[in-house]
């Protein structure tokens, strides 16, 4: 008799040994076969929705119109998804988080970063005023999440936004691709072959030999990129390149320490296989910053 047939279902309450209340219930052998064959298509969907996300960027950055779409329509997203984790309800409203990042990206893309100050003035006076004047509870238990938001996710999306505008097309494309192909192959290399763990506490499924298969492969997109897309020197382009990826991963760790803080896994189950939007583009809102800081100083290297 063939056993493997049999699934054996036990009740809530069974700690594994015999319970009046198994139920053994014959499997289908054609189950089995379905499932065998479909487990080709569902075994890793990281890598169809990496496809599909490849394909909807490339889309969108045939110019620089409807990639500033694109980044418009991921702030509504992710802002949600950061809202949904925090669980605001009528404390902070969603639209203050949509204000936050969109303001100075119109600002940025439309006009000059230097009135990027009027958007980040008036946001945490309107914050205070708002909740001063209308809420009465749980406003300090939220009250400091919006700020890391505000500087972390607007600043981070601004910055992305300013890059579009002021370097070529190409060039942000590739560098968002750099990060992109960091991040693949620090989880498939870390999945296959990690052996030492990078950070337990905050994220216990990064590596040290995912970290390095990431840093190695990202620096040389972007150094690739800085070579081939502007003027630089090739020793100014590596350690910007390196400096770009290095805090990309920071940039993740910091996401995942704050899902820790919360007690949840991913910021939302919109794209399988990664989690939400907030996941996919944590690496880039700390990255581009220090892109726009450490290329003002550029010139120091030689």
């Amino acid at each position: 008799m063939n056993f493997s047939k049999y699934r054996t279902n036990f009740s809530s309450e069974d700690d594994g040994t015999f319970w009046p209340g198994v139920v053994e219930l014959p499997i289908e052998d054609n189950n089995n076969q379905q499932d065998e064959s479909n487990s080709s298509l569902s075994s890793n969907p990281r890598l169809f929705t990496a496809v599909a996300l490849l394909i909807v960027l490339t889309i969108f950055f045939t110019n620089k119109n409807a990639a500033f779409l694109l980044l418009i329509f991921a702030v509504f997203i992710a802002a949600k998804e950061w809202f949904d984790m925090f669980d605001y309800g009528i404390i902070i409203p969603y639209p203050f988080l949509l204000y936050s990042s969109i303001a100075p990206m119109l600002i940025v893309y439309f006009f000059n970063i230097s009135l990027i100050y009027v958007s980040f003035f008036i946001f945490p006076i309107g914050l205070i005023v708002y909740t001063g004047s209308f809420i009465s509870y749980g406003i300090y238990e939220k009250f400091g999440s919006v700020f890391i938001y505000h500087i972390w996710f607007s600043l981070g999306i601004t910055s992305i936004v300013y890059v579009l505008k002021s370097s070529t097309l190409l060039f942000t494309y590739f560098a968002i691709i750099s990060i992109s192909l960091s991040d693949t192959l620090a989880y498939e290399v870390g999945r296959r072959f990690g052996k030492k763990k990078l950070i337990e506490h905050i994220s216990p499924n990064k590596t040290v030999e995912g970290l390095i298969a990431g840093l190695v492969s990202g620096t040389l997109a972007m150094f690739l990129n800085l070579i081939f897309n502007t003027e630089t020197t090739s020793l100014r382009a590596l350690v910007i390149s390196l400096i770009f990826i290095g805090f990309g991963v920071l940039g993740d760790l910091f996401v995942s320490k704050i899902k820790r803080t919360l007690s949840v896994k991913d910021s939302s189950s919109l794209l399988p296989g990664h989690g939400g939007l907030l996941d996919r583009v944590d690496s880039y809102l700390l990255s581009f910053p220090v892109l726009l800081l450490f290329s003002q100083f550029s010139y120091l290297i030689p």
